[in-house]
């Protein structure tokens, strides 16, 4: 692959740094890795959109980034990655926003996306729309149910 100077490197990726010649956020991260061959090289999907997310609501600018941050709400800020994710592809669409707390989660490996498709097993009936809605593992919601 090819690193910031843009030299080959054995398998090792990095970029070619940004318009400032400054290094990109996959570059800030890996200068940070303590293995002294920086094998931690990559930084996966939910971390990216977390940056996004905290830099959407006005929380964290990315090192590195002067740039003006909006203000948004958690909200609006999960509507701006929603529209990455469903409408123009660019994200993955495994990262959700939970319903309760509004922090993000991956449901590849945690929280629960919960609609009609779920019934509650003490009553048999499909799980009461109350409960459906996107939720992390420390908010999801305090009944019996599986998938029907």
């Amino acid at each position: 692959m090819i690193d910031c100077t843009g030299k080959i490197d054995e398998g090792i990726y990095n970029c070619f740094g940004t318009f400032d010649k400054s290094m990109c956020f996959d570059c800030i991260h890996n200068s940070k890795s303590e293995d002294e061959k920086k094998v931690d090289r990559f930084v996966d999907f939910r971390d990216r959109i977390d940056v996004l997310y905290k830099y959407l609501k006005g929380e964290e600018l990315p090192e590195g980034v002067t740039y003006k941050m909006p203000k948004l709400s958690p909200n609006e800020a999960f509507s701006v990655i929603w529209f990455l994710q469903e409408i123009l592809h660019v994200l993955p669409d495994n990262i959700e926003q939970c319903d309760e707390c509004k922090e993000l989660f991956d449901t590849d490996c945690s929280g629960y996306c919960l609609d009609d498709q779920y019934i509650n097993k003490n009553t048999g009936k499909t799980l009461a729309k109350k409960y459906w809605g996107d939720w992390c593992d420390g908010c999801v919601p305090d009944i019996e149910f599986e998938v029907e």
